[in-house]
């Protein structure tokens, strides 16, 4: 376990501690047989304040710190991650293309059968323009190795890189433990073609990765003592700065490890094959195999010492600052101490009056100090409590506060009065499949932005919030009587709706999140508009057989694959303001007669002008 984390181990049990008596000092009132109980109370919450934000303050700056660097340890790797893979990139096309034109050149031989050792001129003065070329070898349509440009040895090419290009595409095997040439080495086929005709042949080429990746790791370093390492798709280290850890198998790396589970960047302490703990910072790089699973890891330890040196100097400066801090802690919670001791009777006196539920009276306390201020802060509480309890008595048995208008200025009861409305329901489609994959508290979060959007869209054409339903909602048009045109107002809406979905899975596809789908059913028919419930609890909402079929409505965009469908009463308010397609009868459940309905699809042009 590090020093840092002993410290901080340390210091949080000990402020727990000292916390705890704090507490059991206070509720017991051990402080309170002395004369200057109350002042020697205030210095110590004072002195623990100070300490604490001091503490808090301090601690969240310097790990603050060590996470900028610490990033900027990552963002450098991935310039040499960006590096090396360019360059990786860059060279093996420039090979392909080379062996391209190459076998075009020879093709013409090979047609004309001409003699082995004229081919093999051909490949030993290509292999001679690149070092890094260990041999180069063309095969026959069959697969079978006709000549190969170094005759002292030969590398087994894998039977799928031939098979491969033999069906006309290019390719790049894994990075392999070569044991003629000691290297890893990657092999590239390209198919040979003639002009108008089938492939003929196969040239392939070993090439030496490892000695151009180990040329570029050499000239990297992060801080003092950090190095890099590229790591292969099996945990084999292929470059590195001592050679005499090339091929050595580094699976068992927790960085390498998460790495390859990941797939993304990070640094985590650790320690090292020597057993030194060591700060690794990791990033999955491609691998320039054709058929790869696993991607190639540039990897890099340092002394973790060296990250936070910067970090010695802020340190000291924070020490100084505390102590700051808890002097003046010292010196203000005396005169606050001094200045509260005074009116605090009168204040608890009135408090408790407060406590014991008579708001009727007030506390009279001159002077425009903290005591003065709270004083007329506690008489504006208790009016405001006597006018708080008032609205909630009233306010408390409602939740649609787009009726709080008619509710002041009228008396609730039970009942209602029936009304033609336009019901809407939404709903959002899979949602139990999609919060199987978040936590109840990103559930929460996607919800509330997502009911923000949709509630704006009921609001901006008139409509009630009747309530949510789980992932839907429910809204009422026209429930008031103030609006005729309510079918219109609800189909805008469901169209605003659906344009707002659609910015929603914009933000979504920008974090690579998966679109959402929902669906919005709408019926016009006649309910009952009022209060239900009970004497003690009311609920202003709309109550009918139209609430049931305009549910019912919503669920039929599953089996039609719609966004929003409406009934054929909206249909016949609105028909002549938007597009509209009618879709097969269809019964729904709890229904004896067929229903015919319509998919919304846009505004007609003459309407929306």
């Amino acid at each position: 376990m590090s020093t840092l984390v002993v410290t901080v181990v340390a210091t949080a049990v000990a402020w727990l501690v000292v916390l705890a008596l704090f507490l059991v000092a206070i509720r017991r009132r051990w402080l309170a047989r002395f004369r200057a109980g109350f002042l020697i109370s205030m210095l110590i919450a004072m002195m623990g304040v100070a300490l604490m934000s001091g503490s808090v303050v301090g601690a969240w700056g310097y790990e603050a710190a060590r996470q900028i660097l610490r990033q900027d340890l990552l963002i450098e790797l991935q310039d040499v991650s960006g590096i090396v893979q360019n360059q990786i990139t860059q060279d093996l096309g420039a090979i392909s293309t080379g062996l391209r034109d190459f076998g075009a050149s020879i093709v013409p031989l090979l047609e004309r059968q001409a003699a082995p050792t004229v081919l093999q001129d051909r490949l030993h003065a290509v292999q001679g323009f690149n070092r890094r070329f260990l041999q180069i070898e063309l095969f026959d349509r069959e697969g079978r190795p006709l000549v190969r440009s170094d005759a002292a040895q030969r590398e087994e090419p894998t039977r799928v890189a031939v098979a491969f290009s033999l069906d006309g595409k290019p390719y790049v095997s894994d990075a392999y433990h070569s044991k003629i040439y000691n290297r890893q080495v990657i092999l590239l086929t390209v198919p040979l073609r003639q002009t108008t005709g089938p492939v003929i042949g196969v040239v392939g080429a070993w090439f030496d990765i490892q000695s151009e990746l180990i040329d570029l790791v050499k000239a990297v370093r992060f801080n003092q003592s950090g190095y890099a390492v590229i790591v292969d798709g099996e945990g084999q280290i292929v470059a590195h700065h001592d050679e005499r850890r090339i091929n050595e198998n580094v699976l068992q790396y927790p960085a390498v490890q998460k790495a390859r589970e990941s797939r993304q960047a990070g640094a985590l302490t650790a320690l090292n094959a020597q057993g030194v703990p060591r700060l690794f910072a990791y990033r999955p790089m491609p691998n320039p195999a054709t058929m790869a699973q696993q991607p190639w890891i540039l990897l890099t330890e340092i002394n973790a010492d060296e990250q936070i040196a910067p970090l010695l100097k802020l340190r000291r400066e924070l020490a100084i600052g505390m102590a700051f801090v808890l002097l003046g802690g010292l010196l203000i919670g005396q005169q606050l101490s001094r200045s509260i001791q005074r009116p605090l009777h009168t204040l608890g006196d009135f408090a408790a009056r407060v406590g014991s539920g008579d708001l009727t009276g007030r506390v009279s306390l001159g002077g425009r100090d903290v005591a003065g201020q709270l004083a007329g802060s506690l008489n504006q509480m208790a009016s405001g409590l006597a006018e708080r309890d008032h609205v909630k008595e009233v306010f408390g048995r409602y939740i649609a506060t787009q009726v709080s208008d008619k509710i002041l200025t009228s008396q609730p009861n039970l009942g209602g009065e029936a009304r033609n409305v336009s019901i809407l329901f939404s709903d959002i489609r899979n949602f139990t499949g999609m919060s199987e994959e978040m936590t109840p508290a990103q559930v929460v979060t996607f919800l509330n932005d997502y009911f923000s959007e949709m509630v704006d869209a009921v609001f901006e054409q008139g409509g009630m919030l009747d309530k949510f339903l789980g992932d839907g909602l429910m809204a009422v048009f026209g429930a008031f009587g103030d609006v005729s045109d309510h079918p219109r107002r609800a189909v805008l809406a469901a169209l605003r709706m659906k344009a707002l979905l659609a910015k929603i899975n914009g933000e979504r596809a920008m974090t690579a999140k998966p679109p959402i789908a929902i669906g919005i059913g709408i019926h016009t028919d006649e309910v009952i508009v009022g209060n239900i419930g009970s004497r003690k609890r009311l609920e202003f909402t709309v109550v009918g057989d139209g609430v049931n079929t305009s549910s019912r409505l919503q669920t039929l965009n599953k089996e039609f694959g719609t966004t929003i469908l409406i009934s054929e009463t909206t249909f016949a308010a609105v028909k002549g303001e938007f597009e509209c397609r009618q879709m097969p009868e269809a019964s729904l459940r709890g229904k004896t007669r067929e229903l015919k309905f319509y998919e919304v699809v846009s505004v007609r042009a003459a309407a929306a002008v």
